[in-house]
């Protein structure tokens, strides 16, 4: 039931309660006002304005017939007043209990909206620190591929402007394999038998060489030149 129609109710009772009988000195006068004022400092008027306007009518009302002698009909006033300060003050505290509740809810949603945005920026945080890790660990694996691009390109210079050797002067021990596997002559043990042809003027037998010995080194071999050696030497093993 609102706070309106309670009050109308209590104005109807009121009115009957004018036409009955009532003790000759007021009993309630004093209580009534302490009642008034403690609404009135409650801050009861700011929710209920018109409630409260008719709280102090009832209660002036009261005033102006005790004030005049008539004390019965003042105290049926000032009960009604207390009667309407009590439902105002049970009105007032279910308001303030719902204003704060829906206080409270606000708070926590805004407490709840806070705490996803902050997560949402920490997401964002660790996505660009990861993006930015990513992109470092990229530029330095391109740093890497480019200065082995360029490592590459200047040993490739270097091999290129190299004069390699036509000669190879025979040392105390080495095969035909073993000097052909030099990085200065072809850099693969397979390739002897170029060094066996072009030099058969004074080898006769592959697998004995004399210290001292000047092999001439061939070096305008093509592709068929070097697959016609591995193909000797896979079929003469040297041993």
């Amino acid at each position: 039931m609102s706070v309106l129609v309670r009050l109308a109710l209590l104005s109807l009772v009121g009115s009957a309660l004018l036409s009955g009988c009532a003790p000759a000195t007021s009993l309630l006068r004093d209580d009534t006002h302490l009642l008034v004022e403690r609404v009135r400092e409650e801050g009861v008027q700011e929710l209920f304005p018109a409630q409260f306007r008719d709280l102090v009518f009832t209660f002036d009302q009261g005033e102006e017939l005790y004030l005049k002698g008539d004390v019965p009909a003042a105290d049926q006033y000032y009960g009604f007043a207390v009667t309407k300060a009590r439902v105002l003050e049970a009105a007032y505290a279910d308001e303030v209990k719902r204003r704060e509740e829906i206080a409270r809810r606000e708070a926590e949603r805004k407490a709840r909206e806070e705490l996803e945005l902050e997560l949402k920026r920490k997401q964002e945080l660790e996505r660009a620190e990861a993006e930015a890790a990513a992109a470092a660990r990229r530029a330095e694996e391109l740093k890497a591929e480019q200065a082995e691009a360029r490592r590459r390109a200047e040993r490739a210079r270097y091999e290129k402007t190299q004069v390699l050797p036509t000669r190879h002067t025979v040392k105390r021990g080495e095969t035909l394999p073993q000097i052909a596997a030099q990085a200065e002559v072809y850099g693969d043990p397979s390739l002897w038998p170029l060094l066996y042809r072009a030099n058969r003027d004074q080898i006769r037998d592959p697998k004995v060489l004399w210290p001292g010995q000047q092999l001439k080194i061939p070096r305008n071999i093509d592709r068929n030149d070097i697959n016609e050696a591995r193909r000797f030497s896979s079929e003469r093993p040297f041993r």
